[in-house]
């Protein structure tokens, strides 16, 4: 909030793909950002990157970034490396963070990211934060969650993945029964037979059913 006024009363010393940044920050689509700043989507995709590596250089203020805030501004593979390379203290800060920052986080980029933390976290906790986004109107929000309870593993996340079975988009229904492979049960066959059945279905969904079932029913037998 602080670093955010500090840069739009400052907005006449400031970079263009800073402004750009900001406008994302704030949760505007980029189609949007487009129409705003008088620039092509490839700009702006270009802007958020750029800025990104320029506020890890720049102290916009006299206060240390969170953790969070410095993870979300990573790449993958650098967020893979802290995961599986920093002590279980940092850890821990970074799933106490989490929580309380997750409903705070509006960009849809930083949400799919937070996300992903999660299931690499593998923390039941946080499984709780996943559920309203089950719902969300983004379809690759919804793949995300049902990839990130698929790592965590917990059965509590079945009435969630069962409902991802029905969701409208296909790659959700795709995730949703991989992540079935390891917790699924007696239900989860029942649907993900239904869908094996469906003439209509995309072959890659069915693909990764079949998958699930067969883990499944070893597991259950």
């Amino acid at each position: 909030m602080g670093t955010s006024k500090k840069i739009w009363d400052n907005i006449e010393r400031v970079d263009d793909c800073i402004i750009t940044y900001m406008l994302y920050k704030e949760g505007k689509p980029i189609e949007i950002i487009s129409k705003i700043r008088n620039i092509s989507k490839e700009r702006v995709e270009k802007d958020i990157i750029d800025a990104k590596i320029k506020l890890r250089t720049i102290k916009v203020n006299h206060h240390k970034k969170s953790l969070l805030d410095n993870i979300l501004e990573l790449s993958k593979d650098e967020r893979f490396k802290f995961i599986n390379e920093e002590s279980q203290e940092k850890l821990e800060e970074l799933t106490k963070e989490i929580k309380m920052k997750y409903r705070d986080i509006k960009n849809q980029e930083d949400k799919a990211t937070l996300i992903w933390l999660i299931g690499e976290l593998r923390d039941t906790s946080l499984l709780s934060l996943l559920s309203k986004d089950a719902l969300n109107n983004n379809g690759n929000i919804r793949r995300m969650v049902c990839s990130a309870l698929g790592k965590i593993g917990s059965q509590k996340a079945l009435p969630i993945l069962h409902r991802a079975l029905r969701d409208n988009k296909p790659q959700v229904r795709q995730y949703a029964a991989k992540a079935l492979k390891d917790i699924g049960n007696k239900s989860s066959l029942h649907i993900l037979n239904e869908i094996i059945d469906r003439s209509n279905e995309k072959d890659y969904v069915k693909r990764a059913c079949l998958k699930s079932i067969e883990s499944i029913n070893m597991r259950l037998i």
